[in-house]
């Protein structure tokens, strides 16, 4: 059986206390994921990211597990970075997930888990992150009934002259927020139906703490559009 983070003491303690969101972030150890989000790290005082595989490592717990065949190692992985950085009431847990990788089933335990405490997240994507990139730049995606994941990594190194990278499509994030959101057919429900992704709930909880002047300012002064 597996074991929950132990509860949060109310009264945070001084040492812990700071002017800044944490938004802790396990992304199954991808690449496009966590160079996505580690991108944010620097767009406002008012957050930092963490990507959960860059604090605790394989290594650290391979002695335990032969294989990632999670939920379980995904969720002891959360729980010994929160006993290992710490983690505030005011700070956000959440799991990127891609469905292609998982069973309903076990998205559905690790939903269950996220539902016990009010800062735990799960998003998915149907069938992968890539429908999340994707929306950056087009507001639907053609056939989403039936993409496959290889499809769209083609797809998205077209969107791009020169192929891929966060800081092309980050600019975009708003239009991302807005596509994905639309065409989520299931709102209710955390896992999305095929060609949807959920990652927009994620976005708008970086826009809403970084602000949108802060985000449009670091645009602005780091990126051209």
């Amino acid at each position: 059986m597996m074991r929950k983070k132990r509860g949060y003491q109310r009264d945070t303690p001084k040492e812990l206390v700071r002017d800044y969101k944490l938004f802790a972030i396990a992304c199954e150890g991808g690449k496009r994921e966590p160079a996505y989000f580690r991108f944010f790290e620097n767009m406002s005082r008012k957050v930092t990211v963490d990507i959960i595989e860059d604090k605790i490592s394989e290594q650290e717990l391979k002695h335990k597990y032969e294989t990632k065949s999670a939920p379980k190692w995904v969720l002891d992985r959360a729980v010994k970075y929160i006993d290992k950085e710490g983690l505030t009431y005011e700070d956000d847990l959440w799991f990127v997930m891609d469905k292609d990788h998982w069973t309903n089933e076990q998205l559905r335990e690790i939903a269950d888990y996220c539902n016990d405490y009010p800062n735990w997240h799960i998003v998915v994507s149907n069938p992968c992150f890539e429908v999340w990139l994707y929306l950056h730049k087009k507001p639907q995606i053609p056939n989403a009934k039936t993409v496959k994941c290889k499809t769209l990594k083609t797809e998205i190194g077209k969107l791009e002259k020169g192929g891929y990278s966060p800081e092309k499509f980050i600019p975009h994030l708003p239009d991302a927020i807005i596509n994905a959101e639309k065409k989520d057919s299931n709102k209710a429900h955390f896992l999305p139906n095929q060609g949807e992704t959920k990652v927009y709930q994620l976005g708008k909880a970086l826009i809403k703490v970084i602000g949108k002047n802060d985000f449009e300012a670091f645009l602005k002064a780091k990126l051209v559009r």
